[in-house]
């Protein structure tokens, strides 16, 4: 497959591993659980331990995000977590952009690496983000990326796609791996 079409149904089976953000694992020295971001179903209930005390935290079941049907969803790859210009400016452009992705109603951003979810985890922690607005999650093996033809070796390509209630209303990748013509959020505000 060659990347995604616009107008198409996002892929079904797709699942991502990722570790939300909770204040009890908020510092940096403190590992939350990986979960299963399922993006047919919606996360799933999770637990998160806190390493020091071995107390369980759980969630609340009313903060869990409906599906991908039932959402405006930015997903934008980068090669990897911590590198020069995902650091610098991928990730920047969508945290200074924020408030004007929500007006034009995206629900939630996932940015999307080959690294493990404890690597982007603490890229997330890293950067301040302290809400599932903008969630850090694992394309293990960069598996999903290479199914549609859209990994760099074997990283995660940059690129970024739009999917609006499960139809992919945008779909772009980066001609240049340090580019952000197509998947930086100026291009991706313009697009929505």
């Amino acid at each position: 497959m060659s990347g995604l079409k616009v107008g198409e149904q996002f892929p079904e089976g797709v699942a991502f591993q990722y570790i939300p953000h909770q204040e009890e694992t908020a510092d940096f020295k403190v590992c939350g659980i990986p979960i299963k971001y399922d993006t047919a179903k919606g996360k799933s209930l999770y637990q998160l331990k806190h390493h020091e005390t071995s107390k369980t935290f759980v969630a609340n079941s009313s903060r869990l995000p409906t599906e991908f049907k039932d959402k405006k969803v930015v997903i934008v790859s980068i090669p990897g977590a911590f590198t020069p210009t995902c650091s610098a400016s991928h990730l920047p452009g969508y945290i200074e952009h924020k408030d004007e992705l929500k007006a034009k109603g995206v629900d939630q951003v996932i940015f999307l690496a080959y690294n493990d979810p404890f690597v982007m985890s603490g890229w997330g922690k890293a950067n301040n983000i302290k809400d599932d607005f903008i969630i850090f999650a694992s394309d293990a093996n960069a598996a999903f990326s290479t199914s549609i033809g859209w990994n760099h070796g074997e990283r995660t390509a940059r690129y970024a796609i739009v999917i609006d209630h499960g139809k992919v209303v945008y779909a772009e990748k980066e001609t240049e791996l340090q580019g952000l013509e197509v998947s930086g959020a100026e291009p991706v505000l313009k697009a929505l």
